[in-house]
């Protein structure tokens, strides 16, 4: 009998211990590499703009250069699951700004929105090189 009263309580506290530590937050793991070259291509006033993005990740940290107009720009973001963000600064003169890349991710391609100083931006990506 008392075997039973072991089990019923610790079917009865399962669910409370589930409660008081399912906020802990748990690490996902990306289930995206984004190592590789890829051509991420948007429409600006000027028309149509494709530049190349070399991604180095290491677990959800991502860094890299785009190659632009400007030379090669160094860039940090962060991959969860298959969302990947990533932040380039450009500098000229004395004033500066930020692109913003958000996105998902399905194999080799990638799209999402850039946000800029004057708006936001549709960009679509496939990997031209790489994992």
């Amino acid at each position: 009998m008392r075997q039973a009263h072991v089990v019923l309580a610790g079917a009865l506290l399962a669910p409370l211990m589930t409660v008081a530590f399912g906020d802990r937050a748990v690490a996902q793991e990306p289930t995206v590499d984004m190592t590789g070259v890829w051509e991420i291509t948007s429409e600006s006033p000027r028309g149509t703009m494709t530049r190349t993005i070399t991604f180095e990740q290491d677990g959800t940290m991502l860094t890299g250069t785009m190659e632009t107009q400007m030379g090669s720009m160094p860039l940090e973001g962060s991959v969860e699951g298959n969302k990947i963000t990533f932040t380039m600064t450009f500098a000229r003169g004395d004033q500066s700004f930020e692109m913003v890349y958000t996105g998902t991710v399905e194999g080799d391609t990638a799209k999402g929105t850039m946000q800029t100083p004057r708006g936001e931006t549709e960009w679509t990506g496939k990997r031209v090189e790489g994992q």
